[in-house]
């Protein structure tokens, strides 16, 4: 412990972690029928390559019905949910030659943009405790 945050324990002052909330993901509308995986992620930073492959922690499942529920844990903050079902489990969405998915999305707030992928922005949820994100599917 550095002098300085001795002084603080001992004032009784030391910053304490944030608590950590839940954060629950409900998937409506799955389609288990197309088997493979659903992997949900949760991106921090509208920099992180937001719907892409860098977030914050991500959960994989198997659908088990057409409606799913994963969860994370994380510290209070402004966050972002983009979910991909992996119908053929290659870890990649796959699309077709002008860049439109062919496998199921989605993401929290269910922006719906044309010709473009979802920006962080529109997706941006801010989270102070404990909550749960419906997130509708598109196929």
């Amino acid at each position: 412990m550095t002098p300085f945050l001795l002084f603080l324990a001992l004032l009784g002052q030391v910053p304490s972690q944030p608590r950590a909330v839940r954060v629950t993901v409900r998937l409506q509308s799955v389609r288990p029928e197309k088997g493979g995986l659903l992997r949900v992620a949760l991106h921090k930073e509208p920099g992180t390559g937001f719907p892409g492959p860098s977030p914050l922690a991500n959960v994989t499942a198997r659908p088990d019905g057409t409606e799913s529920v994963v969860a994370f844990d994380a510290v209070p903050g402004v966050y972002a949910v983009a979910v991909h079902h992996d119908a053929n489990a290659n870890l990649k969405m796959d699309a077709n030659f002008i860049g439109i998915p062919k496998e199921g999305y989605g993401m929290s707030n269910d922006p719906r943009p044309r010709f473009r992928a979802p920006l962080f922005a529109e997706a941006r949820v801010v989270i102070v405790r404990d909550t749960t994100l419906t997130v509708r599917m598109a196929y």
